[in-house]
């Protein structure tokens, strides 16, 4: 019955959100739940596929750390980089010499902290894309996956010559193209996800909680983090947030926790068919995501 009455109290909430998604040039997804207090969800568009970009990496890194704690492999293991694993797109590694060897823990950090591509596509040759798809299938996500290593077709043969600016996304494994990029996620099981690993529900704790300090560490632009309030003193922040962000082109994702003094919720905002590929505040995708933002906090701040 509580969380009747929640959403209930969301209505005024849900309806800002549809005028937001009604005004955007192509399609919104937003899902929100409360992790502690008074249950309540909040979300339109919430089971509209769309390719992850560089969300698919909150995945990845709960692999990785769970199989740290499982024995699978070391936290400090070495992996070697050489030109073939180098890809296009955000990062460093593509750019520095072969025969470095960063470590697992070194290349975790890299992918998500600065969503470097060539960082995680060595985590997926590492780990399996296999195995991770086994845990998101473990943890009750039907459409969620990771398809591939990221942007290795786009590195070897150019953008594609007819772009869809993600208005389309795969739901099928029969029809998945290995397009890590494209990996196919729903903002209510990215929210699903998150609320898993913050209650550690069906995982090993020790991975959940390396997953969450890594996730405080993302350090690209965040749709979530500007419709949260600004901190008027240094040592008195508003919101914490925990998060990773992901883009290509039509394509901008931001999802994550936010951990306030009344409690905490867990946020998925996606957009795709966005023509506006313009890498800046003013991109029209996350002005549409940031006023999502803004809703959500007000609403799951009510008491």
């Amino acid at each position: 019955m509580q969380s009747l009455a929640r959403s209930s109290a969301y209505k005024e909430e849900r309806l800002e959100l549809e005028a937001i998604a009604r005004r955007f040039e192509g399609t919104l997804g937003i899902c929100s739940a409360r992790l502690d207090g008074p249950e309540g969800l909040l979300e339109v568009g919430g089971d509209e596929v769309f390719p992850a970009g560089g969300v698919i990496k909150i995945a990845l890194a709960l692999e990785v750390f769970c199989q740290v704690e499982e024995g699978a492999i070391a936290i400090g293991e070495r992996v070697s980089l050489t030109s073939p694993e180098k890809v296009v797109g955000s990062g460093v590694l593509a750019e520095l010499a072969d025969g470095l060897a960063p470590t697992i823990k070194d290349l975790v950090y890299l992918a998500m902290a600065i969503s470097d591509n060539t960082a995680a596509n060595l985590l997926i040759e590492r780990v399996g894309a296999f195995s991770v798809n086994q845990r998101l299938a473990a943890l009750g996500l039907e459409k969620t996956r990771l398809s591939g290593k990221i942007l290795v077709q786009e590195t070897r043969l150019g953008p594609p010559a007819k772009e869809d600016f993600g208005a389309t996304a795969s739901t099928s494994t029969d029809s998945d193209d290995g397009r890590g990029e494209r990996s196919p996620v729903t903002a209510r099981e990215l929210v699903r996800l998150l609320s898993r690993v913050y209650r550690r529900e069906g995982l090993p704790p020790s991975a959940c909680e390396a997953l969450l300090d890594i996730l405080q560490k993302t350090q690209t632009a965040s749709s979530i983090r500007r419709g949260l309030p600004e901190s008027r003193f240094r040592d008195r922040t508003p919101a914490r947030l925990f998060h990773k962000t992901g883009s290509i082109r039509g394509v901008v994702n931001d999802a994550g926790i936010v951990a306030t003094e009344r409690g905490a919720y867990a946020v998925a905002l996606l957009s795709k068919g966005s023509r506006d590929l313009r890498p800046t505040q003013d991109n029209v995708a996350r002005i549409a995501l940031a006023e999502a933002s803004r809703v959500i906090y007000k609403a799951m701040r009510e008491e």
